[in-house]
């Protein structure tokens, strides 16, 4: 109990040590121009050093709050494992995780351009100004240094490798009792045709408007077009619009044709799941496709 008094009081000493001004209400700035708040303190006694891995979950807003990036898009269980190595730049919110002990949540505010440039890679998105800047909410869940992060991604991959043969044995149970036959693709997916269209197979760049029905193999119905009474409209080709299933899906069809697919996950919603968590990981998903129009470029 005395070291976790003993942590709140060293923040209490930054904070009033770093004292800028700070434009953000609740927010300190130090040296380097990081903003940070903290939220919740936790019980753990360690802080990171160079060379370990931190568990963390992170959620990445704009200036007004609003969410853009969250380490649910990665996995279930909304974790990611950082590799921790000196800051990619200075100001970064990496730098503030010298400070936090194992269970410490943190609220950063830090430079979209030099978030993207530098930490990501990337460019600056359209919905974010140039000169603004990012918050970036981090709870720290667990450190661990090399040996720990080996012996946690050999779990891991058992997990996902159990995981994975449950699939294809759920796949197959349902493929031998099914009324009717489909067949395979060469990328582990399962075609059956319902009716010929007589229009042109889609090209990249080409509008299409699609009808779908998204079922798991119980029969269950997790989506439909049908249901909104409103057919997707998108940009066949176009990188993150459907999924790589439906994709594949729909160039073996042509405008008026009507079929339907079984799309395992790695072609749909992966070990992640949907955005939505209405679909769960590692879940194999059948679509009824009908491509009802397509404009061409």
């Amino acid at each position: 109990m005395k070291i976790k008094y003993l942590h709140i009081l060293f923040l209490v000493i930054l904070i009033s040590s770093c004292g800028f001004f700070s434009p953000y209400e609740g927010y300190t700035k130090t040296d380097s121009g990081l903003f940070y708040k903290l939220q919740v303190i936790g019980d753990g006694k360690r802080k990171p050093a160079i060379g370990d891995f931190l568990q963390l979950t992170i959620t990445y807003k704009t200036d007004k709050d609003s969410v853009f990036l969250d380490s649910y898009s990665n996995n279930d269980i909304g974790m990611v494992i950082l590799p921790f190595n000196h800051s990619s730049f200075v100001g970064s919110f990496e730098e503030g995780l010298t400070t936090m002990n194992e269970g410490d949540s943190v609220s950063y505010i830090v430079d979209a351009d030099n978030l993207f440039h530098n930490f990501f890679k990337t460019e600056l998105p359209i919905f974010l100004k140039k000169g603004g800047s990012v918050k970036v909410d981090v709870k720290l869940k667990k450190i661990f240094n090399n040996e720990q992060y080996q012996e946690e991604l050999k779990r891991y991959e058992e997990i996902v490798e159990e995981r994975d043969i449950e699939e294809q044995r759920k796949l197959q149970t349902f493929l031998d009792t099914s009324q009717v036959s489909y067949s395979p693709l060469d990328n582990g997916m399962y075609y059956l045709p319902i009716s010929q269209g007589a229009g042109s197979p889609p090209e990249r760049g080409n509008t299409l408007q699609i009808n779908y029905i998204g079922t798991f193999l119980n029969g269950k119905v997790f989506e439909s077009t049908y249901q909104r009474r409103q057919p997707l409209e998108y940009n066949y080709g176009e990188q993150g619009q459907v999924i790589k299933g439906l994709e594949t899906a729909i160039s073996l069809m042509n405008e008026g044709a009507k079929a339907k697919f079984i799309i395992p996950s790695h072609l749909a919603f992966g070990e992640e799941g949907s955005s939505t968590k209405i679909v769960p990981p590692f879940t194999t998903v059948i679509y009824e496709i009908e491509l009802l129009n397509l404009t061409k470029k």
